[in-house]
């Protein structure tokens, strides 16, 4: 039983090793996305998305009254 643990301890090293890897790999991803997701949503696009929330109720009220 000991010659067994003696032979699965370096790999169960070896997982922890790739898995710490994986972990920081997944920590610096989710760091780059957010600081993509800030980007992506500056100010900038807010009053975009307002112009454009403004034209469809502008469409949609006309659709309205045309079909009236």
């Amino acid at each position: 039983m000991n010659e067994e643990l003696d032979r699965q301890v370096p790999l169960m090293d070896e997982i922890n090793t790739k898995v710490d890897k994986a972990t920081t790999d997944i920590k610096n991803n989710n760091v780059r996305l957010k600081d993509n997701i800030n980007k992506i949503r500056s100010s900038k696009n807010f009053f975009i998305d307002i112009i454009l929330i403004c034209i469809l109720l502008g469409i949609m009220a006309y659709l309205y009254n045309v079909l009236k």
